[in-house]
Order: structure tokens, then C-alpha cells, then sequence
């Protein structure tokens, strides 16, 4: 995914980046809250979306993947399992056992924190 983050423009776009949220902090833009919060959380909607996409791009069905660090509860973190469907925006993974309060060994999990293995 591109994120704009590199390059002249890219910085001269962050410096007045800085410039309006030091003008926030200072209460100059307190009428134009509403309308920067609505864009910002427009934004993030979109870069969220985006990144979802991705990862679920990445995953195959019966491919092996390892569940991210940044994933909870944390005794899921780093173990491994197969893609056995989807559901919705999730990626069910068979874990092979029941691990914690998954009995069945299904974890219901977003793309976004799995891992494909080759």
C-alpha cells in the first residue's frame, strides 16, 4: 500500500501537517474541529480497509499461517495453524487442539493478524 510517506512532497505535506495540529492545539481551528475529524476519520476508514484487503489477499484456504504478535488473548500469539474457510471479514484457522477458550481448536482471526507460511 502506498501511504504517501516518502519523497519532497510527502515532507512538505507532514511539515504543514505539524503546522495545523500546532494551530489545534492553539485553539485557531476550533471551528473546523468537526470537519477534520470527520476527513481524518474518513481517512482511516480508507488506510484501514486497505491494509484488511492486503493481508486477506495473502491468505489461501487450507494454507498454513502463524498467528501475529500483536494478536489477543496472548496465548495465541506465534502458534500455528491451517485456514480451513472465512467468515465474513475473518479467517478461521484450525489450530490443530483446543487452546484456551477455544475447544474446538477454531480461531476466528482478521487477516491482518495472520502470517502465511510457505
Amino acid at each position: 500500500m502506498e501511504n504517501g510517506t516518502t519523497g519532497p512532497v510527502a515532507h512538505a505535506t507532514l511539515a504543514r501537517a505539524h503546522e495545523i495540529a500546532a494551530a489545534i492545539a492553539a485553539g485557531s481551528l476550533d471551528g473546523g474541529i468537526p470537519v477534520l475529524i470527520d476527513a481524518i476519520n474518513d481517512r482511516n476508514a480508507v488506510i484501514a480497509r486497505l491494509r484488511y484487503e492486503e493481508a486477506r489477499e495473502r491468505i489461501v484456504l487450507n494454507g498454513r499461517v502463524r498467528i501475529k504478535d500483536s494478536a489477543t488473548p496472548q496465548y495465541l500469539r506465534g502458534l500455528v495453524g491451517e485456514v480451513h474457510g472465512f467468515a465474513g471479514d475473518r479467517v478461521i484457522v484450525c489450530l490443530g487442539e483446543p487452546v484456551g477458550k477455544f475447544k474446538s481448536g477454531h480461531v476466528e482471526c482478521a487477516p491482518e493478524l495472520l502470517e502465511p507460511l510457505e
